[in-house]
């Protein structure tokens, strides 16, 4: 005769077993890993110079515009900064008042490479004035895990400043 003790504990691992492997199955249509119910979305950042940076643009300001839905269209504006240089901007997952600031890049697999097609990238040149703009767009649609927009200095002039870090400005994300 089976020990009924036995077998009511191998029914109830192998019940917990099933119900695990449904609840992982279930509303898995995002190989990403990303709540839909939590993408999209419009949000604004005022850009500032950070710390590291202020001493070499004292006046770099900026302003961020972001709308979410179906992919991402981002524009930035920035004055004050160096003259006829290519900067880099990120969404970044991190705030502003971070070390460094904005944290890491916003990437759309959060389990996936930091890398081009998995994060949301944008590239300007500024004026002889130190202004620039541009407005891109991205087929990644950013989640609540978007906090922050930093814009980056190339190494070259990171090198020229003697500076070690190359987060020039940062702005949070607010709805």
């Amino acid at each position: 005769m089976p020990n009924r003790r036995a077998t009511a504990r191998a029914a109830a691992i192998a019940a917990a077993v099933l119900l695990a492997a449904t609840a992982a199955a279930c509303g898995d249509d995002d190989p990403d890993g990303e709540d839909s119910a939590s993408l999209g979305g419009s949000w604004t950042a005022n850009l500032a110079t950070t710390a590291e940076w202020a001493p070499v643009y004292a006046n770099g300001h900026g302003t961020v515009n972001v709308t979410s839905a179906d992919g991402t269209d981002v524009q930035v504006t920035v004055a004050g900064l160096g003259d006829s240089v290519e900067y880099t901007a990120h969404v970044h997952d991190g705030e502003c008042d971070e070390n460094p600031p904005g944290g890491g890049h916003w990437l759309s697999n959060p389990n996936g490479e930091d890398a081009a097609g998995n994060i949301v990238e944008l590239t300007f040149t500024t004026s002889t004035t130190g202004v620039g703009e541009t407005t891109e767009s991205s087929t990644l649609t950013l989640d609540d895990r978007a906090e922050s927009v930093v814009v980056h200095a190339p190494d070259a002039v990171v090198q020229a400043q003697g500076l070690t870090g190359d987060r020039v400005l940062c702005g949070d994300l607010e709805d």
